[in-house]
């Protein structure tokens, strides 16, 4: 591994064996199932597009593939979220996900407490009961040793529908919670979120349009207004570069523009990363989220288990990156590993990994 730049992946995902057994016995999707020689999840409901089967190759469940593939593509440590993507949150109720997130969320801090060095997590949480999830929010930072928690990004597409969360912020402000706001909508239950649009034509390079539309309007709501301003020890990850990076060249706009007066961004984004999983790797769009913010508001993540090869978004970054070797360890290195040191032990756990020594 690179001991120049020891890299930390912020955007990862896994199931354990509680995920496969609890959605495994579900006859009506979200259900998990076998494919040809494999698994899969059958999706329903909002973002769900118009539903199949998504491949799970091994990588989601097998642990020891996991690590074998981050020593080979030199990957130092990852954060471990539940994938909101799949929309299992917003099609079933609270009644019929509470035990699944709970499985999750203990499994989860089991594979940490294994592995300290290679993995840390954030929770996964209901949006149909949020009540529940400020009180497990806080269980996972008490007794899980997980270090915040993770929500579907749609829930924060508008001002209204984030004022939903206040309650579940008030518990993360105390604890000092890293929410990751990820694709996917939230439970209907939670007002003010975008259409769930299905198309017939094109609906891959269309989904990538639209995702770019939900994350820049979350971006808006949580760097554009003061909701943020009680929770001043909350940090916020917002994946897929917050959009493809629409929600940085929107925030240009709004800085440059005579009409809306935003100031200065980098006061508005000071608790907001943007990671560059999945549909935030493009090396131009991360490029350009670098110029706009900093390259301390950028964060490498690689979507890993959706994605079976770190590689690929890997190289794009540094490519992104290589004019600039301050930069590229901002976002492969030091960002990551500022965020995670802020919570209880996690900086020397990290630290005394092989790859940050020299």
């Amino acid at each position: 591994m690179s001991r120049l730049f020891p890299v930390i992946d912020l955007h990862a995902h896994w199931f354990p064996p509680s995920t496969l057994d609890i959605l495994g016995r579900r006859a009506e999707a979200p259900r998990i199932g076998p494919q040809g020689e494999g698994l899969a999840i059958w999706r329903t409901g909002a973002g769900a597009g118009k539903g199949g089967a998504f491949p799970l190759g091994p990588q989601w469940y097998d642990v020891d593939a996991r690590l074998a593939h981050l020593d080979a593509v030199e990957i130092a440590h990852q954060l471990v979220s539940w994938p909101t993507t799949l929309g299992v949150d917003a099609a079933l109720p609270a009644e019929k996900t509470l035990d699944l997130w709970t499985q999750w969320n203990n499994d989860t801090s089991a594979l940490v407490r294994r592995h300290p060095d290679r993995f840390s997590a954030v929770a996964a949480l209901s949006t149909s009961d949020l009540a529940w999830s400020a009180w497990e929010l806080a269980r996972g930072h008490e007794k899980l040793g997980l270090i915040g928690g993770v929500l579907p990004v749609n829930g924060f597409f508008s001002r209204a529908s984030a004022e939903q969360f206040r309650p579940l912020f008030e518990v993360a402000q105390a604890h000092r919670s890293h929410i990751y706001l990820h694709t996917g909508f939230a439970n209907p239950v939670i007002a003010g979120q975008p259409p769930n649009l299905v198309y017939e034509d094109n609906d891959a390079i269309r989904w990538v349009i639209d995702n770019g539309f939900h994350f820049a309007s979350a971006v808006t709501t949580l760097a554009f207004t003061d909701f943020l301003a009680a929770f001043p020890d909350v940090t916020l990850q917002i994946a897929m570069l917050g959009g493809s990076g629409l929600g940085a060249l929107a925030a240009e706009q709004a800085e440059v523009s005579p009409r809306i007066q935003a100031g200065p961004l980098r006061q508005h984004f000071r608790q907001i990363w943007l990671d560059t999983g999945a549909a935030g790797s493009g090396t131009a769009a991360v490029a350009a989220a670098i110029r706009v913010l900093g390259s301390e508001r950028v964060v490498f993540g690689s979507d890993y288990a959706p994605l079976p090869d770190i590689r690929p978004t890997l190289q794009r970054v540094r490519a992104a990156t290589a004019h600039d070797p301050d930069s590229q360890n901002a976002v492969l290195s030091s960002n990551a590993l500022g965020l995670l040191g802020r919570h209880d032990g996690l900086s020397e756990r990290l630290l005394s990994h092989k790859d940050f020594t020299s």
